[in-house]
C-alpha cells in the first residue's frame, strides 16, 4: 500500500513539473514564434500593428490555449487593393489542437471572439464590419509541413463563406453580427450549417424580421426564410428597399398625380436585379408579394411590375431614365384600375 501510494505522489510530482515547465517553455516559444512569423505575414500583405495575450498554457497532452488575445491588423492596400481593410480581433480564448503525427497538423477554436473593422472601410460589399460574441471552431486541419500554403487555403475559404454564403470547408460559426446601415445598427444571429459536403452561412430567421422592423421594412414570411440564406446581401437588400420606398414618398410628396407604387416596384427590381443578378431578385421579389392585404389587382401590378424592373436591369439606367419608363411606358401598370378596364 505504501509503495503504491509512493509511486502515485511521484508520478504526480513529475506530472507537476512536466506541466509547469512545459507552460513556461511555451510562453518562452510563442514569443519567438510570433516575432519570427511577423515579417512572413508582412510578405504577405498581413500587417500587425500590435499582438498580445495575458498566457499560454497546456490544456491537455496535446492542446494549448492562448488567453485574452488582441490583435490590431491590415491588409496592405498595395497588394490586396480594393479588399484592404484595418481591423481589430479581440478573443477570450483560442485554442490550438494537434493531431496526426504522421501529417502534423493543428485544429483551431476561438472563444468568445470580436472583430471590429475600422468604420471609413466598411461598405454594403463588406457588411461585416462587427461581429461580437463568436464562436469558432475548425474541423480542417493546418498542416505544418507548408502552413503559409495550408493557411492560405482556409483563409480562401472563409473569405469565399463570407462573400458566397458557403464553402466545402467544414467550420463551426456562431456569432453576433452587426448590422450598421444609415448609423443605425441591429444585431443578428450568424451561424453556420452543414448540409452533405458543404457549409452555408445563415442568419436566424426571427432575427431578420426584427431587423427588418427596425429599419422599417415590411417583410413576408417566405421573403424572411429567402434573405436568411444570403447573409453577406443583406445589408444591400435592406439600403435597396429602403432606397425604393423613400424615392417613390418623395416623388409622390412633389407630384400628387406620381404613380408612386409602380415606380417604387420598378426602382426595387431593377435595383435588385442589378446587384444579385435575376433569378435572385426573382425569387426575393415574388416572396414579398405574398404578404396578404393586397387585392388580387394589385398583386397583379406588383408582380407584372417586378417583372419589368428585372427586364429594364439587362441595362445601366439613372434614376431620371427610370422614372422616365415607369411615367411613358407603355409595358408598366400604374394603376390597378387599368387591370379591371382590360378584363
Amino acid at each position: 500500500m505504501k509503495t503504491i501510494l509512493k509511486t502515485t505522489i511521484f508520478f504526480f510530482i513529475l506530472f507537476l513539473i512536466f506541466y509547469f515547465s512545459a507552460n513556461y517553455v511555451l510562453k518562452k516559444l510563442s514569443g519567438r514564434i510570433i516575432s519570427e512569423l511577423q515579417p512572413r505575414l508582412e510578405q504577405q500583405g498581413i500587417i500587425i500593428r500590435n499582438f498580445d495575450y495575458s498566457n499560454v498554457h497546456l490544456t491537455s497532452y496535446n492542446s494549448c490555449t492562448l488567453k485574452k488575445v488582441d490583435l490590431d491588423f491590415y491588409l496592405n492596400r498595395n497588394l490586396y487593393g480594393k479588399e484592404s481593410f484595418s481591423a481589430r480581433f479581440n478573443a477570450e480564448s483560442i485554442s490550438l489542437r494537434f493531431a496526426d503525427f504522421e501529417n502534423p497538423s493543428f485544429f483551431f477554436t476561438f472563444e468568445d471572439f470580436r472583430i471590429f473593422v475600422a468604420p471609413e472601410e466598411t461598405s454594403d460589399k463588406r457588411p461585416f464590419g462587427k461581429l461580437d460574441n463568436g464562436y469558432l471552431k475548425t474541423r480542417i486541419p493546418l498542416y505544418l509541413k507548408n502552413p503559409e500554403e495550408s493557411a492560405r487555403e482556409i483563409l480562401n475559404e472563409v473569405r469565399k463563406l463570407f462573400r458566397e454564403n458557403k464553402t466545402p470547408i467544414d467550420l463551426e460559426i456562431d456569432v453576433d453580427a452587426l448590422l450598421g446601415i444609415d448609423s443605425r445598427e441591429v444585431k443578428v444571429g450568424l451561424f453556420t450549417q452543414r448540409e452533405g459536403d458543404i457549409t452555408y452561412l445563415k442568419f436566424e430567421d426571427d432575427d431578420i424580421y426584427e431587423a427588418a422592423k427596425a429599419f422599417e421594412i415590411d417583410l413576408a414570411e417566405k421573403e424572411a426564410e429567402i434573405i436568411a440564406n444570403y447573409p453577406s446581401k443583406v445589408p444591400a437588400m435592406i439600403k435597396i428597399t429602403r432606397d425604393a420606398k423613400r424615392l417613390s414618398k418623395l416623388e409622390k410628396d412633389i407630384d400628387p398625380s406620381f404613380p408612386e407604387d409602380a415606380f417604387r416596384h420598378i426602382f426595387w427590381s431593377y435595383h435588385l436585379s442589378r446587384e444579385f443578378g435575376p433569378e435572385l431578385a426573382k425569387e426575393i421579389s415574388d416572396a414579398h408579394e405574398t404578404i396578404p392585404g393586397n387585392t388580387a389587382e394589385e398583386r397583379h401590378m406588383d408582380y407584372h411590375n417586378n417583372a419589368i424592373g428585372i427586364q429594364l436591369a439587362q441595362q445601366k439606367m439613372s434614376l431620371e431614365e427610370l422614372k422616365h419608363q415607369v411615367l411613358n411606358s407603355r409595358e408598366i401598370i400604374r394603376n390597378p384600375e387599368e387591370i379591371r378596364r382590360n378584363r
